[in-house]
């Protein structure tokens, strides 16, 4: 299987259209939603939860989160990427590939075997948020390097890509947490962590049809982000039920479980869509 690069070319800043820029810290921010897509999958294979689509899912998220840092790193022609020369964004990305080694260790091996134990889910988990707080952290520089040498795109709209961008993450860490109470040891940890998870992503989703100046998130900026993520909020409805039990303590059964991993899927490609919207903005 293939590694992620470890060199990091040195050479001039590019030129980068504002389309391009918001292309790239939507593509690296969608690496952080692929971190945690392939640890809710484990989950569900190892609790034969709807194992096909789980499998299916589980490789799908791999191949792309490989293709996709490639690509962050050296380009690519079919995703619209020039090689990444900013020195920053290149330490940044390189930081993951230690965490990344380990997570994908075992990913592989269950790619491979079809099979992942139970006992195997708490340290995938601890790996998956590793190459999460790495990959947030790539994500941050990438937006920031990008609005500094762009004079048509405003921070305040990579930084509004990064938030959009990071819904994605939420939904699949949101069913992964839910997944692991099932076989934790302290249940209640993980249904903190659903709380804080599902609280993120209602202050996130408001901030991001309104906006927030603090945070320096704008308002959707077109109307069809604005009704793409009115889209995002019908959905996150019945998802957001079922998270709140889970939230409450409750450790769900076999059938609810299947139906919230189920019912998030298409939260997810809904707000995927919305993120995508944003490199069509006009430039300033």
């Amino acid at each position: 299987m293939l590694l992620l690069g470890m060199q990091t070319p040195s050479i001039a800043e590019p030129t980068v259209s504002a389309e391009e820029a918001t292309r790239k810290v939507n593509i690296a921010g969608r690496q952080r939603m692929l971190s945690q897509r392939m640890a809710k999958a484990a989950c569900l294979m190892a609790q034969d939860i709807s194992f096909g689509t789980a499998f299916d899912q589980m490789t799908s998220a791999y191949n792309l989160f490989v293709a996709s840092d490639d690509a962050l790193r050296h380009g690519n022609e079919d995703m619209g990427l020039q090689a990444e020369t900013f020195p920053r964004v290149l330490r940044s990305l390189g930081n993951i590939d230690e965490h990344w080694l380990r997570y994908r260790i075992v990913i592989e091996q269950s790619i491979d075997t079809g099979i992942i134990n139970q006992d195997e889910l708490q340290t995938l988990d601890d790996a998956s948020l590793q190459v999460l707080k790495f990959m947030n952290m790539a994500v941050f520089q990438t937006a920031r390097a990008y609005a500094d040498v762009s004079p048509d795109l405003p921070l305040g709209q990579t930084i509004t890509v990064d938030v959009a961008g990071r819904q994605r993450m939420l939904t699949q860490r949101a069913v992964k947490e839910v997944c692991m109470m099932r076989i934790a040891d302290d249940p209640q940890l993980y249904a903190a962590r659903v709380a804080e998870t599902v609280q993120l992503f209602d202050l996130s989703l408001n901030a991001l049809m309104v906006g927030f100046d603090q945070a320096g998130v704008i308002p959707a900026p077109t109307e069809a982000i604005a009704n793409r993520l009115q889209d995002v909020k019908e959905l996150w409805v019945p998802v957001k039920a079922i998270m709140d039990r889970a939230a409450a303590g409750e450790v769900l059964s076999d059938s609810d479980m299947a139906l919230l991993a189920s019912e998030t899927e298409p939260l997810l490609r809904t707000m995927n869509d919305a993120v995508g919207l944003y490199e069509e903005i006009p430039t300033q």
